[in-house]
C-alpha cells in the first residue's frame, strides 16, 4: 500500500482559506493533527448512520430502520437515506461532531457515549410523538 500525503496547498485551495488563516490554522496543533484524518482516503470508506430505533406518535411517519446516510461522516447521501423529517435533525450536528472528532483521534466512534438521541418533539403528553435514533458509523460496502 503506497503511503498518503495530506496536501496542505490543496486543502488551502478547497477551503478559500488565505495564507494567514491557512498560517492560523496550521497553528493549531489540534485542527494540523485532525485535517488528515478527516480529508484523508479512508474517511471516504466510512459512512455515519442515523437510524430510528423507536418512534411513537411521529406525524411525520418515521419509523424504527428509517436511516439518513453521510458518506465521509458528514455528507448527506440521498440515495442511501429514507424520507425525513427536519424536526428530527436537531442534534445531527452536535453528534456527527462527536463521532468525527473520535474518528480524528484515531478512537473508535462506535465507543461514544453519545449515541443515541430524540427529535425535538416531547411526544403525546405535550407534543406529538417521539422519534429516537441512533448515531454510528459504517464501513461503505
Amino acid at each position: 500500500m503506497s503511503e498518503w500525503k495530506f496536501d496542505w496547498k490543496r486543502f488551502q485551495k478547497h477551503n478559500k482559506y488565505t495564507d494567514e488563516e491557512m498560517e492560523t490554522f496550521m497553528n493549531d496543533p489540534v485542527r494540523a493533527k485532525a485535517a488528515p484524518m478527516l480529508f484523508s482516503p479512508a474517511i471516504l470508506k466510512k459512512n455515519l448512520i442515523i437510524e430510528v430505533v423507536e418512534s411513537h406518535g411521529c406525524s411525520a411517519g418515521l419509523k424504527p430502520g428509517d436511516k439518513l446516510v453521510f458518506r465521509a461522516l458528514g455528507i448527506l447521501d440521498p440515495s442511501k437515506s429514507s424520507p425525513w423529517c427536519a424536526q428530527a435533525m436537531g442534534e445531527f450536528g452536535g453528534i456527527a461532531n462527536i463521532l468525527q472528532d473520535r474518528y480524528a483521534a484515531g478512537l473508535d466512534p462506535n465507543d461514544s457515549i453519545w449515541k443515541y438521541f430524540s427529535c425535538m418533539d416531547c411526544g403525546p403528553k405535550y407534543g406529538w410523538g417521539q422519534v429516537i435514533m441512533k448515531a454510528y458509523v459504517e464501513d461503505e460496502k
